[in-house]
């Protein structure tokens, strides 16, 4: 399901030269592009605020806010994507088929999207308002609740309504991996904390004290965790997404986990408002933007992978 084999073993020195035992890859932007913006059944494709990759459906699956599930067809050819195309758009529903009310679908992952078996994969949507992570079909059905870790099913442990749950992920070593966007209330504001389901948490220095929110997870092959962060350099300034690699295999409790900081090339490759991302195995990433028809801007998904730091 996530193939960052590549950096995972470049960052613990096993690609590394001989005289140096850790080296920072580079993170390249392949290129950027527009979203179709008509989905299926007259639903539009906007507020993407979530993206995951099947590898064994050979789908891509996107959440908007409004919690409208699109299906994408893609073709990447010489790190590009040269072909996008929407094959399904529905609405989120209950059990028993009847649309789920929501305004704040924030992020998806797939659970046995990678297992080499068809017809046998699971969404997990981060629903913000709830906070929830539940359990959906492909088509956006709900299996189930998913029982939240810790202090996360209290909304009163959150300083806003809108700084709950934006982001997902799924491993087999630690069950579902969610995160606030910012530190519950109690707990330092220079800080992010991940969870998952089986009661680990690693928390880590956020990138901006005060104006850093954690928007997606993606779970590497080595253990570790990679986390969209967005920020701003200032009020009214553009949007940047940052990535960056958390330490989260050798830590836990009350350790503060290692963070290393991915440079984009070129540098303001990722100044935009990302929220979605999702591995597309090959070491390279794909991200999306989060804007409504009203902002006038088109939805983008920007291409990116790693390659070795320049000497």
């Amino acid at each position: 399901m996530y193939r960052l084999a590549w950096i995972a073993a470049l960052m613990t020195g096993a690609l590394a030269p001989s005289h140096a035992a850790t080296v920072t890859p580079e993170l390249e932007v392949l290129g950027s592009f527009d979203s179709p913006a008509e989905g299926m059944n007259g639903y539009r494709i906007e507020e993407l605020s979530g993206l995951a990759w099947d590898a064994d459906e050979k789908l891509l699956y996107a959440v908007s806010d409004t919690g409208i599930l699109h299906h994408f067809r893609i073709r990447l050819e010489g790190g590009r994507v040269t072909h996008i195309e929407v094959v399904h758009s529905a609405p989120l529903t209950a059990e028993d088929g009847t649309e789920l009310a929501v305004n704040d679908a924030e992020d998806v992952a797939v659970v046995n999207g990678g297992n080499g078996k068809a017809n046998d994969s699971e969404l997990l949507i981060a629903i913000e308002d709830g906070p929830a992570v539940a359990r959906f079909t492909p088509q956006g059905k709900r299996i189930a609740n998913v029982v939240l870790p810790g202090p996360l099913a209290d909304k009163t442990q959150y300083p806003k309504k809108n700084r709950r749950l934006e982001s997902v992920a799924f491993d087999a070593r630690y069950g579902v991996v969610t995160a606030p966007e910012t530190a519950l209330l109690g707990q330092p504001e220079d800080q992010h904390t991940l969870y998952a389901t089986d009661g680990r948490k690693w928390s880590f220095k956020a990138f901006r004290a005060g104006d850093s929110n954690v928007k997606a997870i993606e779970i590497m092959p080595d253990g570790n965790a990679l986390v969209l962060e967005r920020t701003r350099e200032a009020k009214g300034a553009l949007f940047v997404g940052r990535l960056r690699r958390v330490d989260i295999a050798g830590c836990g409790g009350n350790e503060t986990c290692g963070v290393t900081d991915f440079t984009p090339v070129p540098a303001a490759g990722l100044a935009n408002n990302f929220e979605g991302m999702t591995s597309l195995g090959d070491d390279m990433l794909l991200l999306v933007t989060d804007e409504t028809a009203k902002d006038g801007k088109p939805t983008i998904f920007t291409l990116v992978a790693f390659k070795p730091a320049s000497q």
